[in-house]
């Protein structure tokens, strides 16, 4: 849907983000068109990228069909992992318009405990935040290990290899929000961090799709080569 997303699409989303942050102004910051201001950002990100992907030299390249098995595979993984990553975001920007980043003062322990001993909704959001947090670090950790594990080139393990990075600093950085509560350059270095993560699981996404679809042709090719196997044996 991205990569097929046409012009007028695209120019209505930049105009929707335009109201929306018209809005953020006039109603000084609320917190519903402020995280909405923020997640159609995102989306406009992924818009950007997605074209600048499928209209790379390495989209056109060739695909065997061996490859194309293995990447159905990775493709609901990377698939759900790109939902869930967006999905944190949205749960970031929701913690932070609500002024509930030092909800929870320490890390990697809540009030000195695995779970707070309570809740309010700036504590529950928190908290929530840094499960998605764990699922997103899950995830990443399983996608990368089929993608490495499989018969794949650069165009997988590249985005792969990207994640690992980007995770391990997102975590560090998320950490360091607390420790040195909020500041600035951490704050910030955080929130784009989960947009490039973001932005490398739906690379990662995209061309999973793509070397899942193997050509009409090349199957067709290759099924005389199957058959004549198959008699030899």
């Amino acid at each position: 849907v991205l990569c097929t997303a046409s012009a007028p699409t695209r120019l209505g989303a930049v105009l929707a983000q335009a109201l929306l942050g018209g809005l953020t102004v006039l109603f000084l910051l609320p917190t519903v068109v402020s995280v909405a201001h923020a997640g159609l950002a995102e989306i406009f990100f992924c818009l950007i990228v997605s074209i600048a992907v499928t209209t790379s030299v390495a989209w056109q390249l060739p695909v065997r069909p061996a490859v194309a098995a293995a990447a159905a595979r990775v493709r609901a993984l990377a698939t759900c992992l790109t939902g869930v990553i967006y999905a944190q975001i949205l749960l970031g920007a929701v913690m932070r318009h609500l002024g509930a980043g030092l909800a929870i003062p320490d890390f990697p322990l809540a009030f000195g405990r695995l779970v707070p001993s309570h809740f309010d909704l700036a504590i529950g959001v928190h908290f929530a935040h840094r499960i998605g947090a764990l699922v997103v670090l899950v995830l990443v950790v399983w996608t990368v290990w089929r993608v490495l594990g499989g018969p794949f080139d650069s165009r997988l393990r590249w985005p792969a290899r990207a994640l690992l990075v980007l995770v391990a600093l997102q975590g560090t950085l998320g950490a360091t929000v607390i420790w040195t509560a909020r500041a600035v350059v951490p704050n910030t270095a955080h929130v784009a961090t989960g947009a490039a993560l973001l932005v490398t699981s739906l690379v990662l996404t995209l061309f999973s799709r793509r070397l899942a679809v193997v050509p009409a042709a090349i199957i067709a090719a290759a099924s005389p080569v199957r058959a004549a196997n198959g008699a030899l044996a």
